[in-house]
Formats: structure tokens, sequence, C-alpha cells
């Protein structure tokens, strides 16, 4: 989950001369903000051609730093305070969400609006602790008016595959994208030409290769750095995504007709 800035400081599988220019860029990034890209190629001997985007955004990241320095090593031990484990756990939070959205594409939320807006129904599969994420997403998704289905038994998961209608669309949760059964779900709503949406930390896997739309979201290695939980975090920023574009698409006074009902007749 390297930031740009991150990546300049590690410098891992870099040349030579991207070296000298990760070097010259994080001790002059000051006067990065007045030089031209021009200037900027010929005090690197490189080519400005891909400047203008990249100066923006280690600019914005190098500022950020300066106003907010932030906690880098996200490792939790016994030796960790409160006061440390609040600050290591808001800052892996901050940048798996940053990373998350770093890694989508608004096209993929289009292609993924076709399919939904055609659709009477969304089919959720998942497995664990992704069976709360798809609990939450289909409960959004009756909002906007999309009937739903979160079965949390496998053996329920493939009998409704293998009963599946059109007008339906699949929509998949896997951390790694490998689950032997999810898989096995997959290949069947291919053959039955069922939608397939994916939500995952594995874009290259083979579940991913399977799906129409993949949705890819940050998650770290270990359990002490939160392990899966970082993952749910991303799989809940996409869902919430899509909730509101969703939304946006829906008949603004039949939205807020439900809203005021719900609020009538409903205390949380």
């Amino acid at each position: 989950m390297k930031n740009l800035v991150e990546q300049l400081q590690a410098k891992e599988g870099f040349s030579p001369s991207e070296c000298i220019l990760a070097d010259f860029l994080l001790k002059n990034f000051r006067l990065l903000a007045g030089m031209s890209t021009r200037q900027l190629a010929k005090e690197t001997y490189t080519n400005s051609a891909a400047y203008t985007e990249f100066k923006v955004q280690f600019l914005a990241e190098m500022m950020e730093r300066i106003r907010n320095p932030q906690v880098t090593d996200f490792s939790m031990t016994d030796r960790d305070t409160v006061q440390s484990l609040m600050d290591k756990v808001t800052g892996l939070e901050v940048e798996a969400l940053r990373s998350t959205r770093g890694m989508l594409d608004a096209a993929q939320f289009m292609r993924a609006l076709a399919l939904l807006s055609k659709a009477q129904h969304i089919d959720f599969y998942a497995m664990d602790e992704n069976l709360n994420i798809a609990q939450m997403a289909a409960s959004g998704f009756l909002m906007a008016n999309k009937g739903t289905t979160v079965h949390p038994a496998m053996t329920m998961q493939y009998l409704s595959a293998a009963g599946m209608q059109k007008g339906h669309v699949s929509f998949f949760i896997s951390r790694t994208g490998e689950n032997r059964m999810l898989i096995d779900i997959a290949h069947l709503l291919r053959l039955r030409s069922v939608p397939r949406l994916l939500i995952t930390s594995a874009p290259s896997s083979t579940l991913a290769s399977l799906a129409d739309v993949t949705f890819p979201v940050a998650t770290v290695d270990t359990m002490e750095k939160l392990g899966p939980r970082i993952f749910l975090l991303g799989a809940k920023y996409v869902t919430d995504l899509l909730f509101a574009v969703l939304m946006t698409r829906l008949d603004f006074s039949d939205a807020k007709k439900k809203e005021q009902w719900l609020n009538g007749h409903f205390h949380y």
C-alpha cells in the first residue's frame, strides 16, 4: 500500500537513473512547485512528457505529510500504548482507504452501473466475515430499489446460483479470489450468462478472471496489521460508492418519500 512518496524513498526495482531522480525529488520538493516540467526534466536528465500529473500528485502527498505527519510503521506489539495503537489503527485505515481510492477507476463503476441498472435482483456470494459486508451492502441496495439476497450457508449459495433467473446480477466478495467454492459458483453463473461483480484484493486471481467487473481494494498481509479487516474496510468503501452511484440515478422525490417513511416508522 505504498504511496508515491514511499515508493520514491524505497527505490525498489529502480534503475540508477531513477534513483537519481528519486533523490532529487525528495531533497528538492519545496522548489518543485515553481519549476516547469521542462526545468525538472533538465535538472534530472529525463523526459518531461509525463511530468505534469506526476508533479501534482507528488506535491500533494508531500504537502499532506508536512501538514499531517503520520505513523509509517503500522506493526502492533505488546509494547504499544493505547495512544500508539489509536494512532496506528487510524493511520492504517486512512492509508488503506487512500490506497483503495487510488486503485479504483470511475470506468469500473460505470460498467457496474450499466449491469445493476438493468438488474431486478442482486445475489451476494461470500463467506465468513465477508458476509457482514454483503449484508450491509444488501440493505443499502434495497433502498436503491434493488431486491437482494444474502445466503449465509454455502449450500444455499450453490442452490441459488443453480436456479438463477434472468434479471439477476451476482456480487462476489473474496479477499484472495481463490476460494474454491466461490470459483465453482462463478463458473456456473458464467455458463448461465449471469453478470458477475467482484470485490477482491487480488485482481489477477482466478475469481477475477471470471468477473465482468472487478473492484480491487487494498489489504495487508499480517494479522498484526489487522490483516483481513483492512480488506473489509475497502470492501465496504466500494459498496458505499456503488450505493451512492445508484441513489443518484433514482427519482429524487421517490427516494425522499421512502426516507421520510422510514424515519417516521423506525427509530434506531
